[in-house]
């Protein structure tokens, strides 16, 4: 097992829909989706989760069960001043998805996503959509912040 860092590895779109996100299709993602992967500086997926407390007085452990878990979506990405398509992806309440294949190679041409590739699926909607800071000597971007809509699907493979 190799490790490695996201950096061209990692594919990432943003899909109007999805029908069946245990199975996206290659159609549902390459062809209606847009590619945000070139435009994306950092995207966190957490998916924390809460101990809530069972403790009674037969002891005095502080007894837990487990609760809820989830998180919300957040990104950082970059303007392009010719084609800013990441910036026109996310306004605010757009609903999608986030479909990420972590390993395979970011090139679209020699490493397309395809049938039997494995990704996660967050269904999404755009809650905040912000312009970054402007900062001498320093690239444009924008920050958006997604709530996840649906438990999210870590393990689906392509149709």
């Amino acid at each position: 097992m190799a490790r490695t860092i996201a950096n061209g590895e990692v594919l990432i779109y943003f899909c109007p829909t999805i029908a069946d996100t245990d199975a996206p299709t290659v159609a549902e993602v390459v062809t209606a989706g847009t590619n945000v992967t070139p435009f994306l500086s950092s995207l966190d997926t957490p998916l924390d989760g809460d101990a809530v407390g069972s403790a009674d007085l037969s002891s005095a452990f502080n007894k837990t069960v487990a609760g809820m878990y989830g998180g919300n979506i957040s990104g950082e990405m970059y303007r392009d001043d010719t084609a800013d398509t990441a910036w026109d992806a996310f306004d605010r309440n757009v609903e999608g998805y986030f479909v990420i294949r972590r390993f395979g190679g970011s090139d679209i041409v020699a490493n397309a996503m395809a049938a039997s590739d494995v990704v996660e699926v967050y269904h999404a909607r755009i809650i905040t959509k912000s312009p970054g800071s402007l900062d001498e000597n320093s690239v444009q971007m924008f920050n958006i912040d997604a709530a996840v809509l649906d438990e999210p699907v870590l393990d689906a493979v392509m149709a």
